[in-house]
């Protein structure tokens, strides 16, 4: 079967809507109009149902021409290494040991702002611009270590590539504690009501966007990437990591989506393909002296003396789901490639002394 080829008898009507859906880049539309028509009263369910289902997504996403088929000569088995039953990765393990008493610290400095996140409503309409704790797609601990390293860098800008629950939390911190932060959304499927938190947007994948955004953070200032979380050539992760993140100056602060170090990630992920975690944990593991970790959500929620800094939290607050965090921030502390901290950007790309730019 070629990637342009039908495993369905369509109509005539669905196939006009695939050769319309193909008039637009795969990538950026697939993401977004599941997003979009999963918060339809009456689709709901049926999107849940094929969420469960990722053959049956596929076809049908392939069908529509939102989705290619990538064909590979050598497939290897997706079975998790570490954790779910297996050791942890062991270096990854005793990287992350070293901060427990800086994540401590930070959860702890999290809590005083107890009555402020108390004002954030557990559940609310997922069109509209205000946060709430319990919406699917940025999970409580994600949310308050976003809202709560947000309050205590106040940078100056605040670099955002995925933009959505994360931008509306990241809004609210900086009008309720009056912020300096200048919001900066590269996401390449606008939603508009998204773009009115934004002080600035650029509707482009990451791997199309000015790397000068990133040359000009200085520290203290913020990277959030929530992404493709796929590391394959020329894709935003990619991107990321080899042009992007040797730019970054010391002291920017570092944030990944998706990131469940030290395990791998979990069986039922299986059929997504992830792969950006095996990059970070490299990078991580053979540069230490280029990284600090600040917080990685994974790990916190794994440990019962740290999750059970954050468990009344969550009583106070009526967050009752048993939601599995994922982001990990790191920060910059040494200098980047041959010492570099900036510079070497023209036009939209990257030139060889420094490299890089980032749903």
């Amino acid at each position: 079967m070629t990637s342009d080829s039908s495993p369905l008898s369509l109509t005539p009507g669905s196939a006009q809507l695939r050769h319309l859906a193909r008039q637009v880049p795969a990538g950026p539309v697939t993401g977004a109009l599941l997003r979009a028509v999963t918060a339809l009263p009456l689709a709901g369910r049926s999107f849940a149902w094929l969420e469960r289902h990722p053959s049956a997504q596929g076809v049908l996403l392939t069908a529509l021409g939102l989705r290619r088929p990538i064909f590979i000569d050598h497939p290897g088995r997706p079975e998790p290494r570490f954790g779910y039953g297996r050791p942890d990765h062991p270096g990854v393990t005793e990287l992350l040991e070293r901060g427990r008493d800086r994540y401590r610290q930070r959860l702890g400095r999290f809590l005083t702002l107890s009555d402020d996140l108390a004002s954030i409503p557990v559940r609310d309409r997922p069109g509209g611009t205000t946060p709430y704790w319990d919406n699917g797609w940025l999970p409580p601990l994600d949310a308050l270590a976003l809202y709560g390293l947000l309050v205590e860098a106040a940078p100056r800008r605040y670099v955002e590539i995925g933009s959505g629950n994360s931008t509306k939390f990241a809004r609210r911190a900086v009008r309720r504690h009056g912020l300096p932060t200048s919001i900066t959304s590269i996401d390449p499927a606008p939603r508009a009501h998204i773009d009115a938190l934004c002080d600035r947007v650029v509707r482009t994948p990451l791997e199309q966007a000015d790397p000068a955004v990133f040359a000009e953070l200085e520290a203290g200032d913020v990277v959030f990437l929530d992404g493709s979380h796929r590391v394959l050539m020329g894709s935003d992760v990619t991107v990321f990591f080899f042009e992007i993140l040797p730019l970054l100056r010391p002291g920017v602060l570092v944030h990944l989506h998706d990131i469940l170090l030290p395990r791998d990630y979990p069986p039922e992920w299986r059929w997504r393909y992830y792969s950006e975690q095996y990059l970070l944990a490299a990078f991580l593991l053979g540069g230490r002296d280029r990284y600090e970790v600040e917080l990685p959500g994974a790990f916190v929620q794994g440990d019962d003396d740290l999750r059970g800094l954050v468990e009344p939290l969550w009583r106070r607050l009526g967050v009752v789901h048993d939601y599995l965090p994922s982001s990990f921030w790191f920060r910059v502390t040494g200098h980047g490639v041959n010492g570099v901290t900036g510079g070497g950007v023209t036009g939209g790309g990257v030139t060889g002394g420094a490299e890089e730019a980032a749903p």
